[in-house]
């Protein structure tokens, strides 16, 4: 009797203890189902997550940045442009730095360079609407623009060009002359060109307009003595190397090699664009004019007589002559060449011959 008694405790127990295990495991299988379930639910919705950070269809992207091209009219408020120096209005620049092709020596202070003689202190300070820019040519006789000219806000003159006895031709109005070395120590000190109320800018090689031993320099200091309304400059030595790298760029030769010396009107065609938003050119031709016109035998200079060593010479010739020299000529027909380029950056027109580039 105890023995069975015994038996029915034992089996009790291990039913009891059955009971346990299958339903812990139970219990843990169905956990470990909700958390296998829990985590593949987590994994599709990364997955899909990303998928979509990945499909550029989905993206959305932030707003572009629209070109001017992209811009509706009606819909965008622009920015006012800045005049390029195509369409440059005198009556509306406002002291703004231009923008032309050349770059200025100084953005900020395109008239850098041009220093007071004897005062170097003193800084060339002008700034034209529209300026005739006349020329010493033949040519000048073949028109009566005297009172055209005149009509300038300024007038820029070359060399030892006279005003008197050719008023009706070339006008009588002086703003500006500029001079090479030469000419400067070679025209008289009483000479007419000098009196009354203009300035004078006079350029050349450090030798002749250093301020102790050269001739030109010398001759200028006594000039703004004589006439005090004659305001003088000079152009510096970096204003010169400034000058010389723009032809070497316009070129693509190296200086050493170019075999020339920049002429007179080159060097006022580079500070009338820097003091004139409208240059009109008389009595310039295209470079290619000389070869269209074999037979043109205009004077070099309007100017004739003995006092003018140059009256003689033919502007065809001679500007032929100096643009196949091997050394010291003036390229006057690449100089041309590069004018024409720069007209239409520049507001320039060519007169008396008219021609367009």
């Amino acid at each position: 009797m105890a023995l069975r008694r015994l038996a029915w405790l034992m089996m009790s127990l291990f039913l009891v203890g059955l009971t346990y295990i299958l339903l812990t495991t139970e219990r843990s299988a169905s956990k470990w189902e909700m958390t296998s379930k829990q985590t593949e639910d987590q994994r599709e919705t990364l997955e899909k997550h990303v998928k979509q950070e990945r499909n550029p269809e989905s993206v959305v992207e932030p707003p572009k940045t629209h070109s001017a091209e992209e811009r509706n009219p009606e819909s965008a408020v622009e920015l006012p442009k800045s005049h390029s120096a195509q369409e440059r209005n005198p009556e509306s620049v406002i002291g703004s730095p231009k923008k032309r092709d050349p770059e200025p020596i100084d953005p900020m202070n395109p008239l850098k360079g041009y220093v007071g003689v004897p005062d170097e202190s003193k800084q060339l300070n002008m700034s034209c609407g529209v300026c005739a820019f006349v020329t010493g040519s033949g040519r000048m006789l073949n028109y009566k623009a005297g009172n055209e000219i005149d009509q300038a806000d300024c007038v820029i003159r070359m060399n030892e060009g006279p005003v008197v006895g050719y008023e009706e031709q070339v006008g009588s109005k002086t703003t500006l002359r500029v001079m090479c070395f030469q000419t400067i120590y070679m025209v008289p000190m009483n000479a007419t060109i000098f009196a009354g109320k203009s300035t004078l800018l006079g350029w050349g090689p450090l030798r002749d307009m250093d301020t102790e031993k050269g001739k030109a320099y010398q001759k200028l200091k006594e000039l703004q003595i004589s006439y005090p309304d004659l305001d003088v400059y000079k152009l510096t030595e970096d204003r010169m190397r400034y000058a010389e790298s723009v032809f070497v760029k316009e070129t693509g030769r190296p200086w050493k090699d170019s075999g020339t010396w920049l002429s007179t009107g080159w060097w006022t065609m580079m500070v009338a664009m820097e003091i004139c938003d409208v240059i009109k050119v008389y009595g310039m031709t295209s470079d290619d004019f000389c070869k269209n016109h074999p037979n043109d035998q205009t004077f070099y200079h309007y100017f004739t007589g003995s006092k003018y060593p140059m009256e003689d010479y033919r502007e065809c010739q001679y500007q032929k002559r100096d643009q196949n020299a091997r050394g010291g000529g003036h390229r006057f027909l690449t100089e041309k060449a590069i004018f024409a380029r720069w007209a239409p950056l520049n507001n320039i027109t060519f007169l008396n011959p008219s021609w367009n580039p």
